[in-house]
């Protein structure tokens, strides 16, 4: 009788520990949300434009833009989202400019970036914004990816900054 007594406590253990198992499902983990502008902001590209775009900028010279501040991710969102100002002589035709158009195109900050966005860079009402009048800024940062780029183009024509 004993030796069935504990066949019976043995099988109870073992049904105990395993019905927490049996009975539950793995949860599905959600991987975290996409933060496409998380992913540019971070990028080589973009942290240098920290250096002379956030309010203690060691780079910063009269004539930089004075709008945009990339000394955080949030900071760096907010202030694209206005318009260009602060640029002096040839580049003063931009002032007033969106940094973020409706579309990748119409971007002031793609212009910079991207010679061919550059070369046929025409935004109603600012007849001097032109290629001439906008920086080419791959002279300070190097060439930019061209999936950095690309990423840019399609966060801003998908709606990223609405």
């Amino acid at each position: 009788m004993r030796r069935s007594n504990g066949k019976f406590y043995f099988g109870l253990v073992f049904a105990a520990l395993l019905a927490p198992a049996g009975g539950c499902e793995e949860e599905p983990i959600d991987p975290p949300p996409a933060d496409p502008f998380g992913d540019l902001y971070s990028s080589a590209t973009f942290q240098m434009c920290s250096d002379c775009h956030s309010p203690t900028a060691p780079g910063f010279v009269q004539g930089t833009e004075t709008t945009q501040n990339w000394s955080s991710r949030s900071a760096a969102f907010s202030s694209l989202q206005g318009n260009a100002a602060g640029l002096e002589g040839n580049f003063a035709g931009c002032n007033g400019v969106p940094l973020i158009g409706a579309t990748s195109s119409t971007s002031l900050l793609v212009a910079v970036l991207d010679a061919d966005v550059r070369a046929t860079f025409s935004v109603p009402g600012f007849p001097d914004c032109t290629a001439d009048a906008i920086a080419d800024e791959t002279l300070r940062v190097g060439s930019v990816p061209a999936s950095v780029l690309q990423d840019l183009k399609d966060f801003i024509d998908e709606g990223g900054f609405n």
